[in-house]
């Protein structure tokens, strides 16, 4: 995450107070979206199995399925860094584009069916939710391709984040849910200090946040952080209640308005370890 201003550092209670309020309207989105799918996931996991286990369920596979996709996380983030870096935008915007809109269209589908199974007439729900999901792809495209605009970026991304986050918690074995935090926590650091995040930024900070980040307020976050500050509220609401989600919430929150006080000092921090370190030890008590 970043102060959004690069001549002056305006951290202020105001700001905090902003985008704390916007990231706790994401996470009871995805609460929301968690209570919604709830059957559809279950039933999908009972079938299937969990989404992503390629190392298995057990706390060793869990850790291994962790460190699999910061991996393949890293190898993207230098394959973007290698694009930017030769002038390559358009093929650096496909990339981004066809990530993002790969699973808003997927988990979009989802969203916008369920709801229309539930609340409207039969004839009406395929091309509800077709339509849906088809104009989240059309305007992630729109403000990656044509013109950027932050508000519009801002709603549609979040959305996506809590999606991505929601599927994550109700689909993953609880203990990958929790071990790709902290695996990801460690990542952050190393990527925005010294790894390809950093560089990134410093080759093309007007290109390289289109697509990946949201504006909370004064804020920039990234895509990453709002997928993992809904991920473990809504892994808290499915396993156990709304007191335990409304804690890990809170625990994920503090952590946050600490990470972005202390952009007072610096212009650039990982937005991970601090929010996701007490979401952890939250979420790691209900677990054990």
């Amino acid at each position: 995450m970043s102060d959004q201003a690069p001549e002056k550092k305006r951290v202020t209670p105001l700001n905090l107070l902003v985008a704390a309020a916007i990231v706790i309207v994401i996470q009871l989105a995805a609460l929301l979206i968690s209570q919604q799918n709830s059957s559809l996931y279950t039933g999908v996991v009972a079938s299937a199995g969990p989404s992503y286990a390629p190392a298995g369920t057990s706390g060793v596979g869990s850790a291994l399925n962790a460190l699999l996709l910061v991996g393949f996380a890293a190898a993207l983030t230098f394959a973007l860094v290698w694009l930017l870096r030769r002038k390559m935008v358009t093929s650096f915007k496909l990339i981004v584009f066809g990530s993002v809109a790969f699973s808003a269209f997927i988990l979009t589908l989802v969203t916008a069916d369920e709801f229309a199974f539930n609340n409207l007439p039969l004839f009406l729900e395929v091309p509800f939710s077709f339509g849906v999901a088809g104009l989240i792809v059309v305007l992630i495209g729109y403000v990656i391709f044509v013109k950027n605009r932050p508000w519009l970026s801002t709603i549609i991304l979040a959305f996506v984040g809590a999606e991505v986050g929601s599927f994550f918690a109700e689909t993953l074995s609880p203990w990958t849910a929790l071990a790709l935090p902290i695996a990801f926590s460690v990542y952050d650091i190393y990527a925005v200090f010294k790894g390809p995040l950093k560089a990134l930024i410093g080759t093309a900070p007007g290109i390289a946040l289109v697509g990946m980040s949201i504006k909370a307020g004064e804020f920039t976050l990234g895509l990453g952080d709002v997928v993992f500050y809904t991920l473990l509220p809504s892994l808290a609401i499915f396993r156990w209640g709304l007191a335990e989600s409304i804690y890990t919430m809170a625990a994920i929150d503090v952590g946050m308005v600490v990470t972005l006080f202390l952009l007072s000092r610096r212009r650039l921090l990982p937005g991970l370890p601090i929010p996701m370190l007490l979401g952890v030890l939250v979420v790691g008590y209900y677990l054990v």
